[in-house]
């Protein structure tokens, strides 16, 4: 309920001198007698050209705005003088008009000559009139309690409710997460499943290709010990012979027909010059074999299980000669050393990761038309705390996409039966073992490059 003024507008212009009346386009209809004294064309004159309202703050000055702001209090600021009134804009029912009932904001008496009224013009009210004031305000003020209290409890109901909403989510949350939880663990268990179940092949593919390699190497080495070793005799027994024969020809010139007939028959100055040709070249391959068996023996290292200082170049050595086959197939093979300390680390499983890149680049090589096909080996040692090698070919090169995936287990892009799809992600593993970096620098028709830093003490 909205107070009405049953008042004459004479009798309301004494009791409250600083009151207004406006109607819903802000034009001013009723002004109490000081206002009028101060703004003599304050009747008919718009809100807006009389007054600036300091408060509450409001974007659009319209009636609706002022009346939706109506429990707040008004602080106005004259436009025609210093005079700043503080009070209450208060709604007509039914009607679009608005009373502001107020007085200035004085703090000191000769604040009033200033804005130009005197203590007299504060008027003595009517008791009647502030009674009939009073009892409509109160009633006001009761509408807005009951009001502002129904506000209220819908809004504890609306508060309830989306309690309950939340603690549901809250729930529908908290489970989520222990679903996402139990994924990603799940994900981490089958991640380490396939590394253990990596290692293991790798375990046993290296202890069963150390130990044929090794029985290899003790088959070989035995019989090549025993043929270099008499090779020694054999090539001094010979040029004995020759001696001998050379002195017979010296002393005894005129040999009978026979002898002279066998001589040309074997044709004896030919066996004399290609005789210890022969016997160089049994010790050149002799001793091809006793490198082969040395590379193998270095490349299996089963009597090496704990780390230890080795040099790199001797395993990439060992592993080059036994994939020799492979590469003089029409790869040429550049090397190119730094000068390096040695290395504290697991031989067998350096020459693992070496033998798993160089051969893999030797395939990558065969299946492209170029002609001069090259794998170039770099050595470095780079800013004195890692060893890095280089392992580049000049082949096609390795797709984005599948980039990402070579180090993947099982991850192979050969036909079935021709690759494990395990050589690159054991290397990858050997290298972390190691405390070193494995890195693929690759783009289409430029060929790849693997690079590998070791950490050195």
């Amino acid at each position: 309920m909205q107070p009405q003024f049953t008042l004459p507008p004479h009798l309301l212009a004494k009791a409250f001198p600083f009151h207004f009346v406006f109607k819903g386009d802000l034009t001013i209809i009723q002004a109490g007698e000081v206002l009028q004294r101060l703004i003599p064309d304050i009747i008919e004159s718009p809100f807006t050209k009389c007054f600036q309202i300091n408060r509450p703050i409001i974007q659009t000055t319209d009636f609706a705005t002022i009346s939706k702001k109506s429990h707040s209090i008004f602080i106005l600021k004259s436009l025609h003088s210093e005079m700043i009134l503080k009070g209450q804009m208060l709604p007509v029912d039914d009607s679009e008009i608005i009373f502001f009932l107020g007085s200035p904001i004085v703090t000191e008496l000769k604040q009033l000559s200033q804005i130009g009224i005197k203590l007299k013009d504060f008027a003595v009210h009517d008791s009647v009139a502030d009674f009939l004031l009073l009892l409509q305000t109160k009633s006001r003020l009761m509408d807005e309690l009951v009001e502002r209290e129904t506000k209220l409890k819908d809004t504890l109901r609306d508060k309830e409710e989306i309690s309950i909403l939340a603690e549901a989510r809250a729930r529908d949350l908290e489970l989520a997460l222990e679903n996402l939880q139990r994924a990603r663990d799940l994900e981490l268990a089958f991640k380490n499943l396939q590394r253990t179940s990596t290692q293991l092949i790798q375990s046993e593919k290296m202890a069963g290709l150390g130990q044929m390699v090794a029985g290899i190497a003790h088959e070989l080495n035995n019989p090549i010990n025993f043929v270099n070793g008499n090779l020694t005799y054999i090539d001094q027994y010979i040029q004995d012979l020759i001696t001998l024969i050379k002195l017979y020809q010296q002393h005894f010139p005129k040999a009978s027909s026979e002898i002279i007939d066998y001589m040309e028959e074997i044709d004896l100055n030919f066996l004399l010059i290609d005789l210890p040709r022969i016997i160089a070249s049994i010790r050149t391959g002799t001793d091809r074999v006793i490198d082969l068996v040395v590379s193998l023996r270095n490349f299996s290292r089963l009597d090496e299980a704990d780390q230890k200082d080795v040099d790199l170049h001797e395993g990439i050595d060992s592993t080059l000669l036994i994939l020799s086959h492979k590469l003089k197939q029409g790869i040429e093979v550049l090397r190119e050393y730094g000068d390096l300390p040695k290395v504290f680390c697991y031989p067998s499983q350096l020459n693992q990761v070496f033998m798993n890149i160089i051969s893999n680049a030797a395939d990558a090589l065969f299946e492209t038309n170029i002609k001069s096909k090259q794998i170039i080996i770099k050595t470095s040692l780079d800013d004195s705390k890692h060893v890095c090698v280089s392992i580049k070919d000049n082949g096609n090169g390795i797709p984005t996409e599948i980039k990402e995936r070579i180090f993947n287990p099982f991850f192979t892009t050969k036909p079935v039966g021709q690759g494990t799809g395990l050589g690159l992600s054991i290397s990858y593993q050997i290298i972390e073992k190691h405390r070193g970096i494995i890195d693929v620098i690759s783009e289409l028709g430029k060929g790849t490059e693997f690079i590998i830093k070791i950490p050195i003490p």
